[in-house]
């Protein structure tokens, strides 16, 4: 009798004492492609300044959903074409790239990101997958081995390539 109201009382005790449990926030929550930010059936258009150590690059990003692929150019303030791609969660290839950028480790490192920034929430994206995700103080912060994705509050979007010593900010443009 006397085992039975100690562990009776025990489990009171216990139970108010517990700490609140908190439900934790899956990566299915911390989505980086908001519907806002990106439409999947018209086309987006993304102020893009490309910065590293010597120089910036500035210009317009325009983006398009076809079938399971993203589509879509690069080019300066003025008209000129840098590059065009088309990224998958498996792959991203450069098409009809610039004459300054067109070398094998400039294509590669910007098909890279470019699939990074694309593909981050696609399940298939194996880096996606392994990446952390971290929010804090309205800010989205997506790490993975090399790279970082930050979404802001005020819509403003930031990937570094801490390998490579490269910034890509992009914002949309309203239409």
């Amino acid at each position: 009798m006397r085992y039975l109201l100690f562990v009776s009382l025990a489990f009171v005790l216990l139970a108010g004492c517990s700490p609140k449990i908190i439900p934790a926030i899956s990566k299915s929550d911390l989505r980086f492609w908001l519907p806002d930010l990106r439409d999947s059936v018209q086309r987006n258009n993304y102020r893009i300044t490309i910065s590293t150590g010597k120089m910036n690059i500035t210009g317009i990003w325009v983006v398009k959903q076809m079938d399971e692929s993203w589509r879509g150019i690069m080019m300066n303030e003025f008209g000129l074409k840098m590059f065009d791609f088309i990224c998958t969660p498996k792959t991203c290839e450069l098409k009809n790239v610039t004459v300054f950028a067109n070398k094998w480790y400039i294509k590669k490192t910007i098909a890279g990101d470019v699939q990074f920034i694309l593909e981050i929430d696609h399940p298939n994206y194996k880096k996606g997958r392994t990446a952390h995700r971290n929010w804090n103080n309205d800010t989205l912060t997506i790490t993975g081995k090399s790279k970082t994705l930050q979404r802001f509050a005020n819509g403003e979007m930031v990937m570094h390539n801490k390998k490579r010593g490269l910034t890509y900010s992009f914002r949309k443009m309203e239409e």
